[in-house]
């Protein structure tokens, strides 16, 4: 399998939740994983953003750069990677 079409597994926390998210080969964009992210932060309904909104930020945890939320995965995200995301609304 090349490189570019194995599957792409991202760490993405969302406030106090990291979630693993299987991207596939990443030809999704930032916020498609953000907005995942936020729905599966509801454990039970993967209705997170009913609490959470909708993604406003995402950026590399280890360097603290910023993403184009309209980048695809493939183009500034590699396996293992994580990321945090800032939602529009807070849980609390």
């Amino acid at each position: 399998m090349e490189p570019s079409e194995q599957n792409i597994f991202v760490n993405v926390t969302v406030h106090d939740k990291e979630i693993t998210i299987s991207c596939g080969v990443g030809t999704q964009k930032v916020k498609w994983l953000g907005i995942v992210a936020i729905s599966r932060y509801d454990e039970e309904l993967y209705q997170g953003w009913k609490v959470l909104g909708v993604p406003m930020h995402c950026e590399k945890i280890e360097t603290g750069e910023s993403l184009n939320m309209n980048q695809t995965i493939n183009e500034c995200l590699r396996n293992g990677d994580r990321i945090k995301v800032e939602t529009s609304m807070d849980p609390k």
